[in-house]
């Protein structure tokens, strides 16, 4: 509907040639050819708007929301949550509100999250409805984005207005932000209903997080580390809910004559009163890394969706495939201690198929050996997952560093680390690029301070230049590099 040449427009609006002769006088202007490739072709939004206003006789051919709306009261039929069925093209949990209309019932959509383009998938969401629209994520001219589909023409999408849409429901129409579009919320709400303080719903989700501690004793550690993830991802989702409706209330070309908020962020969140400092996150969700129940296991993975490694008392992951081992991935696989299953481990067997959970006993932290993670390779290959530090124990003083995958650095007492590293950014080197930069500045500070923490996008970064040219070069991979050679380097600049 966005771009259509003049036989599209005939058949979307079912006009005649002689129609079309007819009221070619006086029609909208096309788009600029420089945005249609040199073809001629029309707005079909703009143009149903102009058809109805200029000749709203023909306007009732189009599709229904484009059509003059008559008055009309509004009848809201009531609304249901629905959860898509495996055999369904819909793919995710959504609402539709009913609205009975002169041109038939209308449904309109929200979807909790995914959901394509409007069109026959959405036929079943209602059998009794005759009109789908779905309430975007995008932001189109006006606000949220409207995408309609009638059953009569399943193969025609098109892009009402929300002024539109409220003129044939015959009264403004909700909206809600995706995080508050909580089911029992939903189902409720009435026309003229008060806005109600709603709980938001987040993905990674806030909930798991605040069920395990309220398990937990008061004042422990664990307790703490989850009511703060936990409200802090709440806190940003009501945040976020709040922000898009005042700019929604602010936006010049807003819908707010046509659109009414049916809910705010409930901010009575028991959470807030169980704050910790990071130190006591830290030590909250090491403790919850060794547990084992479904529930920790559950809980990580929200955390993990949430910050990554940025929580957790563990560093970015890495993986090691046996059948392409070097000396040095060789010396870290051997020196592997196989434990039972932690709630950290555990966090991976979904997504792979688990032949082995160990604990690196230099670091303390958990490794999965898993089969057949690579569809192109032996189905039978092994591959080790593990998490690299964020720092090296405190008095390390850097030996050398090796250039492998992962990066390795070897300390004064022998010891062999994967070089502390985050999930991002990525230390790397043979090429003109971020890689070898933020791996200069890893190993500028651990030159410094052994126990130095992992490169972050957030730090004040120091510019190494000897140690980026260094870096910069091409070196076979298993290269060793002494701290002397590493010393050098930096002073070359």
């Amino acid at each position: 509907m966005e771009k259509l040449t003049a036989a599209e427009l005939k058949d979307v609006f079912r006009l005649s040639e002689a129609v079309w002769s007819r009221i070619a006088t006086g029609m909208i202007a096309p788009i600029n050819p420089a945005y249609t490739g040199g073809e001629t072709m029309w707005s079909g939004r703009n143009f149903g708007r102009w058809l109805a206003t200029e000749h709203p006789g023909l306007a009732g051919k189009g599709p229904v929301l484009l059509r003059p709306a008559p008055p009309v009261e509004p009848r809201y039929l009531g609304g249901s949550y629905r959860t898509p069925e495996d055999d369904t093209a819909v793919d995710s949990d959504l609402f539709a509100g009913l609205w009975r209309t002169h041109a038939g019932v209308v449904a309109v959509v929200y979807p909790l999250h995914g959901i394509g383009a409007a069109g026959s998938e959405l036929l079943g969401v209602h059998d009794d409805a005759d009109t789908f629209v779905v309430v975007d994520y995008a932001y189109d001219l006006d606000g949220p984005g409207l995408r309609a589909v009638d059953r009569d023409r399943p193969e025609l999408v098109y892009a009402p207005s929300w002024a539109q849409l409220a003129a044939h429901v015959g009264t403004r129409v909700p909206w809600w932000p995706r995080s508050l579009r909580r089911e029992e919320h939903l189902t409720a709400w009435r026309p003229g209903d008060e806005p109600r303080p709603v709980e938001v719903i987040t993905f990674p989700s806030w909930e798991p997080l605040y069920a395990l501690a309220r398990q937990e004793p008061e004042g422990s550690t664990l307790r703490h580390a989850c009511f703060t993830i936990g409200h802090r991802i709440r806190a940003s989702a009501a945040d976020s809910a709040t922000g898009e409706m005042e700019r929604l209330r602010a936006w010049e070309r807003s819908a707010m004559d046509s659109m009414v908020f049916p809910a705010v962020p409930d901010t009575a969140d028991p959470g807030l009163a169980q704050l910790a400092t990071d130190d006591v996150v830290g030590a909250g969700l090491a403790e919850l890394c060794a547990r084992t129940d479904d529930l920790a296991v559950e809980c990580l993975e929200q955390v993990s969706g949430w910050s990554g490694a940025e929580d957790l008392p563990y560093g970015g992951t890495f993986h090691l495939t046996r059948t392409k081992v070097t000396r040095s991935a060789a010396e870290w696989i051997n020196r592997l201690r196989a434990v039972p299953p932690t709630a950290l481990h555990r966090v991976w067997e979904e997504d792979y198929d688990t032949v082995g959970t160990f604990v690196d006993p230099a670091t303390g932290s958990p490794v999965v050996a898993v089969k057949g993670r690579y569809r192109s390779r032996d189905a039978r290959e092994i591959t080790y997952i593990g998490r690299a530090p964020k720092r090296l124990p405190a008095g390390s003083v850097l030996k050398e560093v090796i250039l492998d995958e992962p990066i390795w650095v070897r300390t004064g007492d022998g010891v062999l680390y994967p070089a502390p590293a985050m999930d991002a950014p990525g230390l790397s080197w043979g090429y003109n690029g971020s890689g070898p930069t933020w791996l200069a500045e890893c190993v500028g500070r651990l030159l410094d301070d052994g126990g130095a923490h992992a490169v972050t996008y957030d730090d004040d970064s120091k510019d190494e230049p000897g140690l980026g040219e260094l870096f910069r070069i091409k070196h076979k991979q298993g290269t060793r590099i002494s701290r002397r050679e590493l010393v050098r380097a930096r002073n070359s600049s």
